[in-house]
């Protein structure tokens, strides 16, 4: 009988840890999310023109929650981004400029509002999504081998920009900083070791 008891019980404990590793998981649904981003980004090699388009996305997309003045607004603007971005496409326009007009438009709107947002917060959004806008653009007009390095700068420094409101858990959800680090972080990575190594 206490054989059977002590099976039983380690049986338990087995399946507690096992539904508890599963909720973890789904805890970390934001990372599991931008591994696949990242995944799906580096199939067929890092791409600095890529990357730096998802950098100008992801500042663009913190720009707009801020002039929004709604943290879930954070992930309703990825997915307009995104479908703009294939609109672009579609209809023969410049991506590139298409997410920065929406950026530009954004500031505009926040601006507009007045004392209806946190003006600082904006002016900063504002800021960064230029200063990651130059250099994204930078890079995709560099040499091959430049490119890649700012590339990297770019998406590392927007990781840590997600590390920072992760942290103030302000302007977009947690979730998508979450997300948004991970995407960005690893394509830093990827675009270093290619330049360090070459294509992976």
């Amino acid at each position: 009988m206490n054989a059977q008891a002590h099976l039983k019980d380690h049986r338990h404990n087995l399946s507690g840890q096992k539904r508890s590793i599963v909720r973890h998981l789904l805890g970390r649904w934001p990372s599991i999310l931008g591994l696949l981003a990242l995944f799906f980004n580096v199939t067929n090699g890092a791409d600095s023109h890529g990357t730096a388009m998802i950098i100008i996305v992801a500042s663009m997309c913190y720009l707009a929650a801020s002039a929004i003045g709604s943290q879930r607004s954070g992930w309703i603007v990825v997915a307009a981004a995104s479908v703009a971005v294939v609109l672009a496409r579609l209809t023969g326009l410049d991506p590139t400029a298409t997410l920065l007009v929406m950026g530009m438009g954004f500031a505009a709107l926040g601006f507009l509002r007045g004392n209806d947002i946190d003006r600082r917060e904006l002016t900063a959004q504002v800021l960064a999504f230029l200063g990651f806008s130059v250099v994204a653009l930078t890079a995709m007009m560099a040499s091959p081998v430049v490119a890649l390095y700012l590339a990297a700068l770019a998406a590392v420094g927007h990781a840590a920009w997600d590390v920072v409101y992760f942290i103030r858990n302000k302007v977009v959800p947690r979730s998508l900083a979450e997300a948004c680090f991970v995407l960005d972080l690893g394509l830093g990575v990827a675009l270093l070791l290619i330049a360090w190594f070459g294509p992976l």
